[in-house]
C-alpha cells in the first residue's frame, strides 16, 4: 500500500508541476494537442513522467546505488526528473506535452525534485 500511495502522490505532484509550468510559461511549455486538453495532458504526461521515475528508481535500488546522502539523493532525482521530462516531451503527439528546448526540462526537473520531497514528509518512511 505504501508504494501505491507514493506513486499516486508523485503522479499528482508531477501533473501539478507540469500544469503550473504551462500556466506560467505558456510559450515554452505546451500542454494539449488535438486529442487532449491541457488538464488531460498534464495528467497523462504526469503519469508517464512518474512511471519513468519509478523505473529509474527501481533500477537504482536493484543495482544498490548509495542514495543515503541527501545531496546524492537530490542529484539523482534531479537527473532522473530532467531526463524523464525531456523523454516525455519528445512524445508530444502521444502525451500532449512539449518543451521548446532542454533547458526547460532542467528547470522543471529541478522544481519537480523539490516538490517531490513532500510525499516523504506525509507518507513517512523511506524504503
Amino acid at each position: 500500500m505504501y508504494n501505491h500511495l507514493m506513486y499516486f502522490a508523485y503522479w499528482v505532484i508531477n501533473s501539478l508541476v507540469l500544469y503550473l509550468a504551462n500556466l506560467l510559461l505558456p510559450g515554452n511549455v505546451v500542454l494539449g494537442n488535438w486529442r487532449f486538453s491541457s488538464i488531460e495532458s498534464s495528467i497523462y504526461a504526469g503519469f508517464w513522467l512518474t512511471f519513468l521515475i519509478w523505473v529509474f528508481w527501481d533500477f537504482a535500488i536493484a543495482k544498490k546505488f548509495n542514495l543515503k546522502k541527501k545531496i546524492v539523493f537530490f542529484g539523482f532525482f534531479l537527473l532522473v526528473n530532467s531526463i524523464s521530462i525531456w523523454v516525455v516531451s519528445r512524445f508530444s503527439n502521444i502525451t500532449g506535452f512539449a518543451l521548446i528546448n532542454y533547458k526547460w526540462a532542467l528547470i522543471i526537473g529541478f522544481i519537480a525534485t523539490i516538490f517531490q520531497k513532500l510525499p516523504w514528509k506525509f507518507v513517512g518512511r523511506k524504503g
